[in-house]
């Protein structure tokens, strides 16, 4: 039986395809990643880094304008949680409601979108709260003014807007 496989590949001026051993599945032949140099936070540049919570806003069209939103998983990543543990947070009071929401295209819900400056004083208050110290398990939320905090930063931007 002729491998035609093979023939072709060899008009095409390919190598041939090869198999597992004692398989009908090929052997990939696409080349592997080289490992990435760790470079010093110093080294590391804003924009070098593609997972950043805020690498990829959704533009909306907003109050006659556009402004980017970020979506509850921009949220937690910007918080080093879960998206699970945002939505329990809001649910249970923890953070306020979101102030943006969009009906969802799916059956899963509506889409809640915060913006730049909610999730910016957030983290900050995250950070001088201590919630990112040590293992997030071990911090209690409830021993902190996180929330309060929170709910002032966000009255605080809501007549921010409104003034505008």
């Amino acid at each position: 039986m002729r491998d035609w496989d093979r023939e072709f590949a060899t008009i095409a001026g390919q190598p041939p395809t090869q198999f597992y051993p004692g398989s009908t599945r090929r052997i990939s032949r696409r080349p592997v990643r080289a490992s990435l140099a760790i470079r010093s936070p110093e080294e590391a540049r804003y924009d070098d880094v593609p997972d950043r919570w805020d690498a990829k806003p959704q533009v909306k069209p907003y109050a006659g304008g556009y402004r980017e939103f970020f979506g509850i998983g921009d949220l937690a990543k910007a918080l080093k949680r879960d998206a699970v543990t945002m939505r329990k947070w809001e649910s249970s009071g923890v953070i306020p409601r979101a102030t943006f929401v969009i009906s969802g295209k799916t059956a899963n819900g509506n889409r809640r979108l915060y913006t730049r400056e909610q999730i910016e004083a957030i983290v900050r208050i995250a950070e001088e709260e201590g919630l990112f110290d040590g293992d997030p398990r071990g911090i209690r939320i409830t021993d902190t003014h996180f929330t309060e905090r929170v709910k002032e930063a966000f009255e605080q931007l809501r007549q921010k807007e409104a003034a505008a």
